[in-house]
């Protein structure tokens, strides 16, 4: 039986999506992509049970996805908050399931918060796609504290927990998905740990 992952992104971002698909196809895996899927009224009712029918959830944020939640006109706000909301439906369905969700940065820093998560990867290059994939295919997860990869928030008010998968220098700097803040690793992290 092939496994499914659902992907939650913006369209705008088609460079970083379509990456992640042909990684994905590579190895076997199927995505759920709502653009090219046929979606009935209501596209909620789809979506939960795409969901339901997924290993894990990916949410995948980009250049364009960045954009526009930071965007000031009019038109790009009232997009962003469309987008906004079916990713908070989705990250929640994908929460409620109990199935991993996936904070992807597509060599950008996050800027607007995701309250659930339980693995963050941080890096551009997309060469961890290809590994995270293939042990969905052999049908492993990546449950909040995998050995050797689970982090914290230092900051008292948020203590978000996650899988980080990155490698960060001495003294690097990372944005906390959960509370937005900055996160100083003194030590650095290696993607090995």
């Amino acid at each position: 039986m092939v496994v499914q992952l659902f992907m939650s992104h913006t369209k705008l971002d088609e460079d970083f999506c379509d990456k992640f698909d042909i990684a994905a196809a590579r190895v076997g895996v199927k995505v759920f992509r709502s653009e090219f899927e046929e979606i009935k009224p209501p596209a909620w009712e789809t979506i939960k049970n795409q969901i339901k029918a997924s290993a894990a959830l990916f949410l995948l944020v980009g250049k364009e996805l960045v954009k526009a939640q930071a965007a000031s006109d009019s038109k790009s706000r009232e997009e962003w908050k469309y987008t906004q909301n079916w990713i908070a439906y989705e990250i929640g369905v994908a929460c409620q399931r109990g199935i991993d969700v996936w904070v992807c940065c597509d060599s950008v820093e996050i800027n607007f918060p995701v309250p659930y998560l339980n693995n963050y990867a941080i890096y551009g290059d997309q060469k961890w796609m290809r590994a995270i994939l293939e042990a969905y295919g052999e049908g492993e997860t990546f449950p909040l504290g995998k050995k050797g990869r689970n982090d914290r928030c230092v900051y008292e008010t948020c203590q978000a927990t996650y899988n980080l998968y990155s490698i960060i220098p001495k003294n690097g700097k990372v944005t906390c998905p959960t509370c937005l803040k900055t996160n100083i690793y003194t030590e650095g992290w290696l993607l090995e740990k």
